[in-house]
């Protein structure tokens, strides 16, 4: 079984909503998707500062586990595996012309003039 799938069994058990197809919810779900999702990126934020490994791998699975579960809600489950191919695609485009990556200052990976933006809306659109 998935991870999307378990959590859609989560959702089934537990009376929480899942689409059959793409959609936004109303401004009550997806508020209160993005506090869950908040609230799980604080924890993982506690347990990294506070040097324990263990809450920090659940912090990652309950994100992981929220995810998945507002991926459901919008009703994007069918198609989230390619639309997830595609950012990577995208993603790996970064690299610049030597296939070597380019980052900020602070570390993180930046767009090389090679980087092609990810065509979700044709996925969202078939």
């Amino acid at each position: 079984m998935t991870a999307l799938e378990k959590v859609k069994q989560f959702h089934e058990a537990f009376s929480v909503n899942v689409e059959e197809s793409p959609i936004i919810p109303s401004t009550k779900r997806c508020e209160l998707r993005q506090n869950i999702i908040q609230e799980e990126v604080d924890e993982l934020k506690a347990a990294w500062e506070s040097g324990n490994l263990t809450e920090v791998a659940d912090a990652l699975a309950d994100i992981h586990y929220v995810l998945m579960g507002t991926v459901l809600e919008f009703g994007l489950q069918d198609k989230y595996p390619e639309i997830f191919s595609e950012v990577h695609k995208s993603n790996m485009s970064k690299l610049d012309e030597n296939g070597k990556p380019l980052y900020r200052e602070d570390g993180k990976v930046i767009k090389s003039e090679l980087f092609k933006a990810p065509e979700i809306e044709k996925i969202l659109n078939r």
